[in-house]
């Protein structure tokens, strides 16, 4: 990479965190408040450019995660009065040991029937793990847990707009987590069993260790967002977490392009105020958004295989890049080299 387009990535990345610090200041608390929810949705879509992106294994089960994180900061907190940070690390480890599991099922597929896997995964969830009168003391039953905000370094996060900061703060960490993952050593690693499970496993490279560490930190980002989200909103219900979320966040994450970072925060902005657009300026439902995410799917997949964001992306980086000069050629001379090549 040139130092023109170091500086100009930088630069693209310097400014987007100014003004994803400065714009929510100037906004109102409800549009603040949907702007920690598009942060917390960026972290479940970057959680998928780390299965996806990296490795190349697609879920259907991300929010199931996500449940993991928020229920159990909601049976800690609201139903046994843990403090929130402590909560939060339990349900983390949680999230990333059941990805680690549904990595360890998963290791022989892909494809189709990895797909159906992670489908499976998310059903089970629905219709045991959370539903009413299964398993009470983890998704509350027919209530729903009610945790509080917590404070952060003495600094109280009740406002919208400080828990807006908290949730773009964590973001930023996860992303730049991510991004030294990409960059370095594992990074290779991944991108290797990604393109070539046999050629990685030829030079000697731990297929399912290396396997079972991308779904453990997918899900474990996937656990932050759930926990997020749980104090967000301030209640814990299972209809924010079934299948259908899962499969919207797939089609983001896929329409964006898993290939890049930056689909972390644009995908989360898009689902969250194209879905809020929707219903203010037209008389449209909900459900005619997930119509728009199946027709830019098929509108993505004919005219940008990779992602909107990687397409971008590429774009620019290939005006950035100065031309390659090649010395002409002379016509005649290279008539004459010709025969006595063949010669």
């Amino acid at each position: 990479m040139t130092s023109d387009v170091r500086l100009v990535r930088w630069t693209a990345v310097g400014v987007g965190v100014a003004l994803g610090v400065i714009i929510p200041a100037f906004l109102s608390d409800f549009l603040r408040t949907l702007a920690a929810d598009a942060a917390i949705a960026g972290l479940i879509v970057l959680s998928l450019v780390v299965l996806t992106g990296l490795v190349g294994q697609i879920s259907f089960c991300q929010y199931s995660f996500a449940a993991i994180g928020a229920f159990t900061v909601g049976s800690l907190v609201a139903g046994h009065h843990w403090d929130f940070w402590l909560a939060l690390v339990v349900g983390v480890v949680f999230a990333a040991v059941v990805g680690v599991l549904v990595g360890f099922v998963a290791l022989r597929l892909s494809g189709l029937f990895l797909a159906i896997l992670t489908i499976g995964v998310a059903l089970f969830f629905d219709r045991f793990v959370l539903a009413a009168g299964n398993w009470n003391s983890f998704s509350g039953g027919l209530s729903s847990w009610r945790p509080g905000r917590p404070s952060f370094f003495g600094i109280g996060l009740h406002g919208e707009y400080a828990f807006y900061l908290f949730a773009f703060g964590v973001l930023l960490a996860a992303c730049l987590l991510v991004w030294n993952l990409r960059i370095g050593k594992t990074g290779r690693v991944l991108r290797a069993v990604r393109e070539s499970e046999v050629a990685a496993s030829t030079v000697g490279l731990n297929l399912t260790a290396w396997k079972l560490t991308a779904f453990g930190i997918s899900a474990a980002l996937a656990g932050v967002a759930g926990a997020l989200a749980a104090v967000r909103v301030g209640s814990v219900s299972a209809g924010s977490y079934d299948f259908l979320h899962s499969i919207s966040i797939a089609a983001i994450a896929i329409v964006f392009g898993a290939g890049s970072i930056a689909s972390a925060p644009a995908g989360g902005i898009f689902l969250i105020f194209g879905r809020e657009a929707l219903i203010d300026w037209t008389s449209f439902s909900t459900q005619w958004f997930d119509l728009i995410i199946g027709a830019g799917l098929i509108f993505q997949l004919v005219y940008a295989p990779d992602g909107a964001v990687v397409d971008v992306e590429r774009r620019i980086m290939r005006r950035l890049r100065p031309p390659v000069h090649r010395p002409p050629v002379n016509e005649q001379t290279a008539a004459d080299e010709v025969p006595a090549k063949a010669g």
